[in-house]
């Protein structure tokens, strides 16, 4: 039977089980790689050891949480001295809190079948690693942002992706550039965004594009908003998807600006409404939003 010898990880200070294999030592179980292990290169463990104070505090949680983070999409992690600069200074590494809370929703995703269904994250008040946070309060922080901006449900260490959280997730994760795309519902009912959020904007994002509600925005409602604030980002984005069902006189305003702008707008319609459109104006109509999105799948793909 192989003698297991007991290490403490440089990175998260958990005391593991480590062996030795090939040309590396691997530390099993730790916070760095909970349910795995990672590689310590030989020769690496005594120069990370004799940093100063200062740099282990600074830079061990982001090593911590690449470790954790490479581990979790099941990559195979050795960690080297040498490699420490590269790490550090990886573009990988996320550097704002919108950066870091979208690694909590991509970590959220990859554990979860779908919207809603609970992940619980064990050792919660220690896992800030999730999201390249240096302490606990960073990670609470994130997380009650993402929840105050209708990312994700949280009731203590339990996590569920909302419909919008998964989209995000499912956007960020991807690795693929993604075109702006603004929705706008106004008056739309709670299954009415619902049918979208579950139908459209799944297609749309298979077609390359990143929507988003136009009330959302950036987590504030965009309408009230003063108007350069809304126009400004209208202008960011690549194409525009009007729903005229229930229009309200803001909705004309900004797709005209979009319009004026160049930028594209496809007019949808609900088969339930009654009131009168400009003429000209000649939406796709629609009942259910699985038929949305092959109307709008057919004249994107064009």
């Amino acid at each position: 039977m192989e003698v297991l010898e007991t290490k403490r990880c440089l990175f998260c200070d958990a005391l593991v089980q480590v062996k030795h294999k090939g040309s590396s030592e691997w530390y099993m179980n730790c916070l760095c790689s909970p349910s795995g292990s990672y590689g310590l290169a030989d020769g690496s463990y005594e120069p990370f050891r004799l940093l100063s104070y200062s740099e282990k505090r600074n830079e061990f949680p982001i090593i911590s949480a690449y470790i954790r983070e490479q581990c979790d999409c099941e990559e195979t992690v050795v960690i080297s001295y040498e490699e420490r600069d590269s790490i550090l200074k990886s573009p990988l590494i996320p550097l704002t809190t919108e950066e870091k809370g979208q690694r909590l929703l991509r970590y959220l995703h990859r554990h979860a079948g779908g919207p809603m269904e609970p992940v619980v994250i064990n050792q919660f008040s220690q896992s800030y690693n999730l999201t390249y946070s240096m302490n606990l309060q960073e990670l609470v922080y994130i997380a009650e942002k993402l929840k105050e901006d209708g990312f994700i449900e949280r009731i203590g260490s339990t996590f569920r992706l909302t419909e919008k959280g998964w989209l995000e997730a499912a956007v960020s994760s991807s690795g693929k550039t993604f075109k702006p795309c603004f929705v706008m519902l106004p008056g739309g009912s709670d299954e009415t965004v619902q049918a979208w959020m579950e139908t459209v904007f799944p297609r749309l994002i298979q077609l390359g594009y990143a929507p988003k509600l136009l009330e959302d925005g950036d987590g504030e409602a965009s309408l009230g908003k003063p108007i350069e604030s809304v126009l400004q980002r209208l202008a960011k984005c690549k194409l525009i998807i009007a729903d005229v069902t229930t229009p309200e006189a803001e909705l004309w305003l900004h797709a005209g600006y979009a319009l004026g702008s160049d930028i594209p707008v496809i007019w949808t319609c609900h088969t339930s409404a009654t009131g009168s459109r400009p003429e000209g104006l000649r939406p796709l109509v629609w009942e259910h939003g699985e038929d949305l999105a092959d109307q709008l799948q057919h004249v994107l793909s064009r």
